[in-house]
C-alpha cells in the first residue's frame, strides 16, 4: 500500500530551507525510511529541482505556487512537484547542455543528477497549465553508477 504527503509551498526565499526541514524532523511522517541512502537521494533530486525552480522559473505576475507530493510502498518512491510557473523544456535541456562534456562544471550537472539517480522521470504540462516533474526512485537500484563523467 502506498503512504502519500502532501505539502504546498508559495515563497521562494524560503522554499530550500523548508523543505530541508521536513526532511530533518522526525515527525514530518514522511513516507520515507528515517535515514539511509533512498532518503538522502530522494531529498536531493527535490533540492536539485526546487533549486532550478528558484533559479530559473519564470512565474509572470503570478505568485509562486509548488505542491510536492511524496508517495511510497517501502521499496518504491514516487514524487510529484507541480507549479504554476511558465515551464521550460527538460529534455532538450538534458540533451543540449555541452557542460556535461568538461570535468567537474560548475553548473549544469543538477538536471543530469536528477535523471541519474532516478528511474523514470518525465516533466509535463497539466491540464490546468501548472507543470509536473514527476520522478521515481527504487530501493534496491544504485544510480550513482550511470552518472556521467
Amino acid at each position: 500500500m502506498m503512504k502519500e504527503v502532501r505539502y504546498c509551498f508559495d515563497n521562494l526565499e524560503d522554499l530550500i530551507d523548508r523543505v530541508h526541514a521536513l526532511f530533518s524532523r522526525p515527525d514530518a511522517d514522511l513516507p520515507l525510511p528515517p535515514e539511509g541512502e533512498m532518503r538522502y537521494r530522494v531529498q536531493l533530486a527535490i533540492h536539485e529541482w526546487l533549486a532550478n525552480l528558484i533559479q530559473h522559473a519564470r512565474f509572470g505576475n503570478r505568485r509562486p505556487s509548488i505542491e510536492l507530493t511524496i508517495r511510497s510502498n517501502g521499496d518504491l518512491v514516487e514524487c510529484f512537484i507541480d507549479d504554476n510557473s511558465e515551464g521550460f523544456d527538460l529534455n532538450g535541456r538534458l540533451k543540449s547542455n555541452p557542460s556535461i562534456q568538461e570535468a567537474f562544471p560548475e553548473r549544469g550537472m543538477g538536471l543530469h543528477f536528477i535523471r541519474a539517480c532516478t528511474r523514470e522521470l518525465n516533466y509535463v504540462r497539466l491540464k490546468d497549465g501548472r507543470h509536473r516533474l514527476i520522478f521515481t526512485m527504487a530501493k534496491d537500484e544504485d544510480p550513482w553508477l550511470d552518472i556521467p563523467f
